[in-house]
């Protein structure tokens, strides 16, 4: 235990780091902002924004997208370096998906490294060389920086941000960021730091270096073009030194700064920056905006339209390349957040819905161009223009919610974000020809469009921390749209809610208000109502005959005849051809064994039944299935998890002669003596032998201080127990122990038995005596095997390379004799000489085993507050 806990250590201090670090720079920033920044005027920047030119808008646009495809330029020659047989054009393509992401999304790196790694990996480069391409691109990225900084101080161009001590950190800062540059010739030119690179290849030559030096500067340089084109289009004229400098500073802190795409810091510290060579705050603000636009957000578009399904459609590959980047030296500081990469692309697609609710709300907040809302109003009535404003925010607060939906995969919530989404574009032409509104809503619609076949849930869990998580950025949205209306509309003293012009946007806000109320409430009903999961139904008798025929001709499992208790759904293939029994707890659900059927059919039932669950937003886990099945479950993508091990006895091996049989054949000698008798008998079965068989299970409940359970072990219910056997033990004619018989349906079936109660007077060996005979039976009567049952974490985590949750389960075994006699159990067991057959939990990656096993272990019991209060086992 102890590597474990020292290896956790780091893994839990990075983890701290990557949450402290990101918190600490947005909080000095924002002390810095509220010091130094002087009141903004937001309509003079919303006026600068909309007075921008459409064809040298168009023109940033594609210059910003060419910046960021220019950083493939890298990989290509890196990929020749390695001598990689992909073929550029391939290579390039990855490169402009990877740094659309890693731009908005960049995770210390991460991100961008991981998406190459499952692009390379796909298209079969080796992990090692993938790997080395991808470091060798990392480290490569900060190098031109490093001369722009360097460039920066020589000139003395560094600006002054605050007069505080801020200042001489932000120096301290850059000069660090200008060594990284010999830094890196250096430390790449030795082997044992380079150890991540495949041995055979050469380490980077300095004229690769100094290739990959101008690169990086050019890469930086088109990135600074973009901004100053924007800041001159906003109407900032800016000096390019200026610019350089600015642009520096914010990019270097930003990137230490560890938020994603440097998002609050590197704008704060660039305005800052402007604000103290003396630009303008609001035509900054303005042009900022418009480089955030075209040179994240769009290619982020072009990214995703390109890479559409790719992450989706290679799943399990992206998890082995996940596990494989780990294990590569470079990237072990990364922890590549491969869950969060497995839905990317949706859950880029659910926070852009989100942001275009806030931008509808946002929009709303802030008072219209006057000369926009005139030409409006010169082709359409007053009435429209007011209605497309109030029906706007209603727009924003339902897309705030449905961005929950989509991250969901909801088809609900994708049929109604769709036409919100094209709605919302027209009325933001109409409410103030706000062009740049509208194509960000046509921009989200379209990506929607190009996943539309991945929104395949029907349901949704309404309680889980995620959808709390939505729940709460939706609040906090709209509850600051409130702030600023409220604050409006007090701060108007010419206030009228029902003043319709040009100049009321007080009025115009005031009554959006009761649009955003609207929507939220219209929200909630619809997510109480529409996305809740279908309740599932217990069979009924018709449906439970036509399953035993099914177990009859093709096998029922250890598990089949539990289904007759009804205290489980019956779930069938879409073919109908297999069946399995399951139940529900929290968000699981947990099938019992495995499915029944045909060997094919029951292949298309575990892919059926994760379909299902997938729809349902629930976990599909497979409760106790054994060792032939394995093969299926890992095919299909699950883990598995040993839960004990199955006592099996071949009948044809049972004859109570022998050493093996010695304890049998006394119990039977014993009989005798004790003037027991052996009955089975057929159902139907009258009252008075229920009454009988009732007066015996409850006494055995209550010496054993015990409750029914239910799911994988039975329980006293009569109509249960009409479906099967009943072996009963007499003693001078009156019952003294009694099991239900489990039949053997099907070819190669295993005859089994479920309650064993008696009571407690019953002679010493009285059950052993009621086995023997059973056995003896099915041995007459053709059966092949008998099953004596489950020892519970026998034989578990046994041996130093077994998982650590396993490891903790042999705890369990070793220790845990107070709660559960697990020893007890497999040495009375052991005294038949069973085989042992291993039987196992399947369950999706990921879960976390132990919480897995007390929601399985409430199933049992009945729900969790019969599980808290807990009872031995009753069977």
């Amino acid at each position: 235990m102890e590597p474990h806990s020292n290896q956790a250590r780091p893994q839990l201090w990075r983890g701290m780091l990557r949450w402290c670090i990101p918190l600490a720079f947005l909080a000095l920033v924002a002390w810095l902002v509220v010091r130094e920044i002087d009141s903004l005027d937001l309509p003079a920047m919303q006026r600068s924004l909309l007075q921008m030119p459409l064809l040298p808008t168009l023109g940033i646009a594609a210059l910003a997208l060419g910046a960021v495809a220019f950083t493939g330029f890298i990989d290509v020659i890196l990929a020749r370096w390695l001598r990689l047989a992909v073929r550029g054009r391939k290579v390039f393509r990855l490169a402009f998906i990877a740094n659309s992401l890693s731009n908005t999304l960049n995770l210390s790196g991460a991100m961008g490294s991981a998406v190459r790694l499952l692009g390379f990996v796909s298209m079969g480069v080796e992990s090692s060389r993938a790997g080395a391409l991808i470091g060798m691109q990392v480290l490569s990225l900060p190098l031109g920086l490093s001369l722009l900084v360097a460039s920066t101080l020589l000139l003395g161009r560094v600006p002054a941000i605050t007069a505080s001590l801020a200042q001489w950190l932000v120096i301290a800062v850059l000069g660090a960021a200008i060594l990284y540059l010999p830094l890196f010739c250096v430390l790449t030119a030795r082997r044992g730091l380079m150890r991540w690179l495949p041995a055979q290849h050469a380490l980077p030559s300095w004229p690769l270096k100094l290739q990959l030096s101008l690169l990086s500067l050019i890469d930086w340089l088109l990135a600074a073009a973009v901004l100053h084109a924007c800041l001159e289009l906003a109407g900032v004229p800016i000096r390019s030194l200026d610019l350089l400098a600015c642009f520096a500073v914010a990019s270097v802190l930003g990137l230490l700064s560890l938020v994603p795409g440097g998002i609050g810091v590197f704008d704060s510290i660039l305005v800052l920056a402007l604000a103290a060579f003396g630009y303008g705050q609001a035509a900054s603000l303005a042009g900022l905006f418009l480089f955030r636009i075209c040179y994240y957000v769009l290619p982020l578009f072009v990214g995703l339209g390109i890479g559409s399904g790719m992450l989706a459609r290679r799943l399990p590959l992206l998890d082995r390349a996940g596990e494989r980047l780990r294990r590569h030296p470079l990237f072990r500081v990364l922890d590549l957040p491969a869950s969060l990469l497995a839905n990317l692309g949706i859950r880029l697609l659910a926070v852009l819905t989100f942001a275009a609710g806030a931008l509808l709300l946002a929009s709303a907040a802030i008072p219209a161009v006057r000369e926009h809302i005139e030409v409006v109003r010169d082709l359409l009535p007053l009435a429209a223009i007011e209605s497309a404003y109030w029906l706007s925010i209603l727009s924003g607060v339902l897309l705030l919610g449905l961005g929950r939906g989509i991250d969901g995969r909801l088809r609900l919530a994708y049929r109604l974000a769709m036409p919100l989404l094209l709605l919302s574009a027209v009325l933001a032409l109409t409410k103030g020809l706000h062009y740049a509104e509208a194509l960000f809503l046509l921009g989200v619609a379209g990506l929607l469009r190009l996943r539309k076949r991945e929104f395949s849930q029907a349901a949704m869990s309404l309680s889980s921390t995620v959808t709390f998580g939505w729940f709460a950025g939706l609040l906090a949205v709209v509850a600051i749209f409130f702030a600023i209306g409220i604050g409006s509309v007090f701060g108007d003293d010419s206030f009228d809610l029902l003043y319709f012009g040009v100049d009321g946007h007080s009025s115009r806000l005031a009554r959006g208000l009761v649009a955003a109320l609207i929507g939220l409430i219209t929200y909630l009903i619809w997510q109480f109502f529409a996305v809740r999961r279908a309740p599932l139904k217990l069979p009924d008798r018709e449906e439970l005959l036509r399953a035993r025929r099914l177990f009859e001709e093709f096998g029922g499992g250890e598990f089949a005849h539990l289904c007759f208790m009804r205290d489980k759904y019956l779930f069938w293939s879409a073919d109908g051809h297999a069946v399995m029994a399951c139940g529900a707890v929290r968000d699981r659900l947990v099938a019992l064994g495995s499915p029944c059927g045909s060997e094919a059919a029951r292949r298309r039932a575990i892919l059926d039944f994760r379909r299902f669950a997938d729809a349902q937003d629930r976990v599909p886990v497979f409760y106790e299935v054994f060792e032939r099945d394995l093969s299926l479950y890992h095919d299909l993508g699950f883990d598995l998890f040993k839960l004990g091990e199955l006592a099996i006895i071949p009948l044809a091996e049972f004859n109570l002669s022998g050493k093996r049989w010695e304890d049998l054949r006394h119990a039977l000698n014993r009989s005798a003596r004790e003037q027991l008798d052996f009955e089975l008998i057929e159902p139907p079965f009258d009252t008075v032998l229920m009454s009988e068989l009732e007066q015996v299970s409850e006494q055995w409940l209550a010496d054993k201080s015990a409750r029914e359970k239910g799911f994988s072990l039975g329980r006293f219910d009569r109509d249960y127990l009409e479906w099967g056997q009943i072996a009963i033990v007499r003693r001078a004619g009156e019952i003294i122990a009694f099991a239900n018989v489990l039949p053997a349906y099907g070819p190669g079936g295993v005859l089994s038995i479920d309650l064993m109660r008696h009571f407690a007077d019953a002679p010493r060996g009285t059950m052993d005596f009621l086995f023997a005979r059973i056995m003896l039976w099915g041995k007459e009567h053709g059966h092949d095997h008998f099953s004596l049952g489950m020892a519970p974490l026998s034989r578990v985590g046994d041996n130093p390379y077994a998982r650590i949750n396993e490891r903790l389960a042999a705890l369990a075994f070793e220790y845990g004799g107070r709660i559960y006699n697990y020893q007890g159990l497999r040495r009375y067991k052991e005294k038949f000489a069973p085989q042992w057959v291993g039987a196992y939990l399947a369950y999706p990656r990921g879960l976390w085993v132990p919480g897995l096993l007390l929601d399985i272990a409430a199933l049992v019991a009945g729900g969790y507050r019969r599980f808290l209060l807990g009872g031995r086992h009753g069977s």
